[in-house]
């Protein structure tokens, strides 16, 4: 008789591999140009943020008569941002650290860090398409409304936002003797969904990253610029669901200058790590709790700086 497995006591039929694999993180975007501000703790929910606007100019001559000309009003604009406060916790079993190979709450930790960074990202998307100002693009090919993107569009854009007096974000790259490189423009921020890839590469004068002629100017997230807008792509971009003319997904593109929004973070509260031993969470010291809270609220201030320029698939 040949003796197998099945004839002996069943044995360890796998390996563990103690080197977990990557879990997908996508690259968080919407918050790159945003000022970072900060409320004081125990300074209330609210933190007034105000500007003035500019004076007008003086062009008529006082002339010679020595009469007071009337006085120029000073006008102030208050934006007010209202904290709000988020969460999330897992419980786990202290079987499941005791018993499993795997370091599970090292790993939790981890995942906790980021869900939080994720759900920053999103507070800030969500926000953005929600209350930007609107551009639905017309110069694309593929006869919806919005159209798909195209190099019109995205001068048009370009146009508002240098006509509203709206400063670029990043500055020039200089041109440097590289084979295949060359110069790229100070430009504009724009946020969008790596759907728009493909059509980001057939829109004339697109320059990918890899032809820039400095590395170390690149972001992670970047795909690649067209004349004045640098493009960086995630794939929790925003987009709206069958909100275009014909049906089909609507893509937002966050194009913005500098100061158009913030992200007020309250002191002692941006981030908190929580972790609650077995002996502190039910009377059989049964469950460990770990979990995260923050405060945070993000807030454009000033709509004529950022433009939400909708879009859609060429194909």
């Amino acid at each position: 008789m040949i003796t197998t497995t099945t004839t002996l006591p069943a044995p360890v039929q796998q390996t563990f591999d103690d080197v977990l694999l990557s879990v997908r993180t996508p690259n968080l975007i919407h918050k790159i140009g945003a000022l970072s501000k900060r409320l004081p703790a125990k300074g209330g929910r609210t933190l007034r943020m105000a500007r003035y606007d500019r004076l007008p100019t003086a062009p008529v001559p006082l002339g010679p008569s020595g009469a007071t000309p009337p006085a120029t009003p000073l006008n102030r604009v208050d934006i007010d941002a209202t904290m709000s406060f988020y969460g999330l916790y897992v419980a786990i079993n202290q079987q499941v650290t005791l018993q499993n190979q795997d370091p599970v709450l090292n790993e939790t930790a981890q995942l906790l860090g980021l869900s939080l960074r994720m759900t920053e990202d999103q507070l800030t998307r969500d926000m953005l398409a929600s209350t930007a100002s609107i551009y639905n693009c017309t110069g694309g090919t593929n006869g919806d409304l919005p159209t798909n993107l195209s190099l019109s569009d995205i001068d048009e854009v370009t146009s508002t936002l240098l006509t509203n007096d709206a400063w670029m974000i990043l500055n020039t790259i200089g041109g440097e003797d590289k084979f295949g490189t060359g110069p790229v423009r100070d430009a504009y921020l724009a946020l969008g969904h790596t759907a728009l890839s493909k059509d980001l590469n057939n829109v004339n004068g697109f320059i990918a990253k890899w032809n820039y002629p400095n590395d170390n100017k690149i972001l992670q997230s970047e795909w690649g610029s067209i004349n004045n807008v640098r493009f960086m792509l995630s794939s929790v971009g925003s987009v709206s669901p069958n909100a275009s003319a014909l049906g089909n997904n609507v893509y937002n593109v966050f194009i913005q200058g500098m100061e158009a929004l913030a992200c007020v973070e309250q002191d002692n509260y941006s981030a908190r790590f929580l972790y609650r031993p077995p002996m502190f969470s039910d009377p059989p010291f049964q469950n460990a709790t770990v979990g995260y809270t923050f405060a945070e609220v993000p807030r454009i201030l000033n709509d004529l700086w950022i433009i939400n320029t909708r879009c859609t698939l060429s194909n």
